[in-house]
């Protein structure tokens, strides 16, 4: 089964990226294929450097499974964040819908 998850909203405004990074993280004890995480909104924030745990703990869950850490370029833009970190890409709202397209689930975290 694969899942991937949107990420709405700003590290510092919500817990919705701790949330997300622990479901992220249970997904292979169930055998779940986590292919692509999607930030967007206030939730591009989190491959900030201000953010730097948000960031790391991102980084090693796209490491460890293999999955994309994808950041809305519209949103990105409005943030100031150009020129992302690895492992971090833009892309537009076409790669949400892929995700939708080729998942089984797709989980949103606001």
């Amino acid at each position: 089964m694969k899942f991937a998850l949107v990420v709405l909203a700003a590290p510092e405004s919500s817990l919705c990226h701790f949330r997300a990074q622990q479901f992220a993280r249970a997904l292979p004890k169930a055998n779940i294929t986590l292919t692509r995480v999607f930030f967007y909104g206030e939730g591009v924030r989190g491959a900030t450097t201000e953010n730097g745990e948000t960031l790391k703990g991102w980084s090693e869950i796209a490491a460890s499974q293999g999955c994309d850490l994808v950041l809305c370029s519209a949103s990105a833009e409005n943030c100031g964040l150009l020129d992302p970190p690895a492992p971090f890409t833009l892309m537009g709202l076409g790669a949400l819908m892929e995700a939708g397209h080729d998942c089984e689930r797709v989980i949103s975290f606001d």
